[in-house]
C-alpha cells in the first residue's frame, strides 16, 4: 500500500502516559535508551546509554526529518503499476494500447484492424488499403492539406494542436486548481510530443517526449529500450506515433485532431487522475512516392496521468507520471513490430484473424473500454470507412 505520511510541522496529538512530567531532554533520554534496548526508569534516570549520547550529538546537529514517499507499486498508481515489466502478463483489449488491430482491404475503403493490451492499457493497430490515390493538395480548401482527408470523418476535425482544448480546472480530492491546471497543461504537451511532434513522427529522438516525464517512473528509459529492441511485448508504439521514413511520407503538413480531457479523483487521498482521450488522423504515402497508394493513419490513444498536492507524494515537480494508458491505430501492418506504424501500401497487412469490421474513427476512453474476452493475442481484424 501507499502509505500517506503528513507534512512536515504535523504533530502527533497523543502522548504516553510514563512521559508526563519529563523534561524534552528526560523524554529523548527514554526514547533513546529504548531504541538502543536500555530502559529509563522514571525521572531520576540521569545515565544515557553510549548510542544514546552518539544519536544526541548528531541529531543535535543534523536532526532526522520525515519524508513523503511514493511507492511505484499498483497501489500507487491507481490499480496499476507504474510501468508494466516486460514479464508481466498483458490484458488484451479492444482498442487499448497494447492490443494492436490491423484492417486488410476487403472493398472500398476497408483495412486491416489489430489490437492488444497492456498492463497500462491495450492498443490497437490498424493496416487499410484505400482503391485509388486522394487528390493532390489544391486551393478549393482555405487548408489545401484537407484534400488528403476527402471522404474522412475527420475532414472538418481541427488541425495539429488546435485539436485540443483544455477544460477548466477546480480544486479536487486535496489537490488544488493550479496544480490540476498546470497538470492539463502537462498532459497536452506530452500527447503533443507523443503524436504530433515531427522530430518523433519521423522516427527520430523521442527525447521531448521522455524530457517530460518523471524519471522517477522509467517509463522514459523502458521507451528508449523498447525502441533499441522492439518487439510484439515491447512496442514503442503504444506510447508515441512513429513511422519509419524508407518506407512512409507524411502527407502535408496537417494532422487531425479531436478528444478531451477529464479529471477524477484517486482512490488515495491528495491525488487526481487526469484522462486525454485523443484520435489522430494521419495522410501517408509511401515512401516511392507512388500516389496512388496514398492512404490514412487513424491513431486513437487514452493517457491517464496522475497529478499530487505537494508533499504527500515523492514526486518531480512539473514533471509526467503516467498511470495508464491504451491505443488503437488504424493501416498498420498487424504482425510487424518494427517500432514504428507501418501502413499496409497495396492492402499487404496480413490476414485478419478475427471477424467483423471495427470503425477506426469510434470514440470512447479505450481504458473502460470492455476488454474482448476471446482474445488471447495479437488481433487482425477488418476495419470500414478510413
Amino acid at each position: 500500500m501507499n502509505e500517506r505520511i503528513d507534512p512536515p510541522g504535523a504533530e502527533s496529538t497523543g502522548g504516553r502516559p510514563e512521559d508526563a512530567g519529563l523534561s524534552v531532554d528526560e523524554k529523548f533520554a527514554r526514547l533513546a535508551a529504548e531504541i538502543d534496548g536500555s530502559q529509563v526508569q522514571g525521572k531520576g534516570a540521569k545515565e544515557e546509554a553510549a548510542r544514546t549520547r552518539r544519536l544526541r550529538a548528531e541529531w543535535s546537529k543534523t536532526p532526522p526529518k520525515a519524508t513523503p514517499w511514493r511507492s511505484d507499486g499498483p497501489s500507487t498508481m491507481g490499480s496499476l503499476p507504474a510501468y508494466p515489466l516486460p514479464d508481466q502478463p498483458r490484458r488484451k483489449r479492444r482498442g487499448s494500447v497494447s492490443a494492436k488491430v490491423v484492417l486488410v482491404a476487403v472493398v472500398g475503403v476497408l483495412g486491416l484492424f489489430m489490437y492488444a493490451s497492456s498492463k497500462h492499457s491495450p492498443s490497437t493497430q490498424i493496416s487499410i488499403n484505400t482503391s485509388g490515390a486522394y487528390p493532390s493538395p489544391s486551393q478549393s480548401f482555405a487548408n489545401p492539406d484537407d484534400n488528403y482527408f476527402v471522404g474522412s470523418p475527420a475532414l472538418n476535425w481541427s488541425d495539429n494542436k488546435a485539436g485540443f482544448s483544455i477544460p477548466a480546472a477546480s480544486a479536487l480530492n486535496g489537490v488544488s486548481e493550479s496544480d490540476i491546471a498546470a497538470g492539463y497543461q502537462e498532459l497536452e504537451q506530452l500527447m503533443v510530443a507523443g503524436n504530433l511532434n515531427t522530430t518523433v513522427l519521423a522516427g527520430g529522438s523521442v527525447y521531448d517526449f521522455t524530457k517530460l516525464l518523471d524519471p522517477k517512473s522509467n517509463v522514459g528509459s523502458g521507451l528508449q529500450s523498447w525502441i533499441a529492441h522492439p518487439s510484439a511485448k515491447e512496442d514503442p508504439v503504444e506510447l508515441v506515433t512513429r513511422f519509419e521514413q524508407a518506407n512512409t511520407r507524411l502527407l502535408g503538413q496537417t494532422v487531425k485532431v479531436r478528444g478531451s480531457m477529464t479529471a477524477k479523483a484517486d482512490s488515495q487521498s491528495h491525488s487526481v487522475l487526469l484522462t486525454a482521450d485523443y484520435i489522430f488522423v494521419y495522410a501517408v504515402g509511401p515512401a516511392s512516392g507512388a500516389s496512388d497508394e496514398d492512404t490514412r493513419v487513424v491513431m486513437h490513444r487514452t493517457v491517464q496521468i496522475q497529478v499530487v498536492a505537494p508533499g504527500y507524494y515523492q514526486s518531480t515537480a512539473g514533471k509526467v507520471w503516467i498511470a495508464q494508458y491504451s491505443y488503437s491505430v488504424g493501416n498498420s501492418d498487424c504482425y510487424d513490430y518494427n517500432g514504428f506504424v507501418d501502413p499496409a501500401f497495396g492492402g499487404d497487412g496480413g490476414a485478419p484473424n478475427d471477424a467483423g469490421t471495427v470503425d477506426p474513427y469510434a470514440t470512447g476512453n479505450l481504458l473502460t473500454a470492455s476488454p474482448d474476452s476471446t482474445a488471447t493475442g495479437q488481433v487482425c481484424q477488418a476495419v470500414s470507412g478510413l
